[in-house]
């Protein structure tokens, strides 16, 4: 969430650049901004400077944004789509910031990061409407049917099972013998897990681990709680934390009515081109004449992705959507 919240400041920032050039271009050169001991220093002079230190990055992200600014206008976004990732968003703040409301959002952009918006209407303008664009144009001409998604669900079932399991975590092999042999003697599963599991994060609870899916434990973990049935305990199962004895407590599997909405957006985003690569082909079409010759091979310099490979684009690409998945076996060992 951090990069995704940080891309989107940067886009942010491509938008106020672009503002700041249109509020520039109706004053006098000549204008004193600033005098030092009485000599002054003029618009000219203050706006060679910023091109001779960072121009070339504020060039290419204030094209970048007028090209992008051009290809919003052909993509029809609904007002159901923009509240949903306007949603997103406001969890994401509160989540990191404790906000409550829409002014608290837009004083923590003021305060935070410097960016003053005068309504979220005006935000969503400038950071909610790009990625969404370029996420509806990467996946224009992308056709997921129903036949696909009921194949990946049945191909893809361990995904959407729910396991809710305890654990007793030992150093070897020997020792997770032992616990399965005190077990077998009647000696309780949690009060085990709190004397001898090595797991810090769930030992105070008799091992308990909570809920989790397939790809929030490692690998050799899940696959051996999946295969129990509830109340089942395993025989030993190594992974690179040592050994564990997993107690399975609870299974719930997830029905196709309830995932194949998330199961076809999943498959048109894997067969999607990703924005940067949209954004670079947006770039490659459209027409750029730069006219001052300082800047003369800003858009000349790259070299042409092979067959395949994605070109290279300067400056900060809109942020794309993206889960992390964990994968520890538990963020406390």
């Amino acid at each position: 969430m951090k990069k995704r919240m940080i891309a989107a400041i940067g886009l942010a920032c491509l938008t106020a650049l672009a503002a700041c050039n249109n509020e520039d271009g109706a004053k006098d050169d000549t204008e004193v901004i600033a005098t030092v001991n009485g000599t002054s220093i003029t618009e000219a002079e203050f706006v060679e400077e910023l091109k001779a230190q960072g121009g070339s990055n504020i060039l290419s992200n204030m094209v970048q944004r007028r090209v992008l600014d051009e290809a919003i206008e052909t993509v029809e976004i609904s007002e159901e789509e923009i509240e949903a990732e306007l949603e997103v968003f406001r969890t994401e703040f509160q989540t990191n910031f404790g906000t409550e409301n829409d002014e608290d959002i837009l004083e923590v952009l003021k305060t935070e990061y410097q960016l003053e918006f005068e309504s979220m209407d005006e935000f969503v303008d400038e950071y909610v409407l790009p990625p969404l664009a370029l996420k509806k144009l990467g996946s224009e001409g992308v056709e997921v049917t129903d036949e696909n998604v009921q194949t990946y669900y049945d191909e893809n079932t361990d995904e959407f099972i729910e396991l809710e399991a305890s654990h007793i975590l030992v150093e070897d092999e020997a020792a997770a013998q032992a616990v399965l042999d005190r077990l077998e003697a009647g000696e309780d599963f949690a009060a085990l897990a709190e004397e001898l599991s090595t797991d810090p994060g769930s030992a105070a609870n008799g091992g308990d681990l909570g809920a989790f899916k397939k790809g929030a434990m490692v690998e050799p973990f899940f696959n051996a709680a999946v295969a129990l049935e509830v109340g089942e305990i395993s025989e030993p199962v190594e992974s690179q934390y040592g050994f564990h004895v997993i107690k399975l407590n609870k299974r719930t599997e997830q029905a196709f009515e309830d995932v194949q909405e998330e199961i076809r957006e999943k498959l048109v985003q894997e067969q999607s081109k990703t924005q940067e690569q949209i954004l670079a082909e947006l770039m490659k079409e459209a027409d750029i004449e730069i006219k001052d010759e300082q800047f003369s091979d800003l858009f000349k310099t790259e070299t042409p992705a092979a067959e395949g490979e994605t070109p290279a684009t300067e400056g900060d690409a809109p942020a794309t959507e993206t889960e992390t998945e964990t994968e520890v076996e538990t963020e406390n060992e």
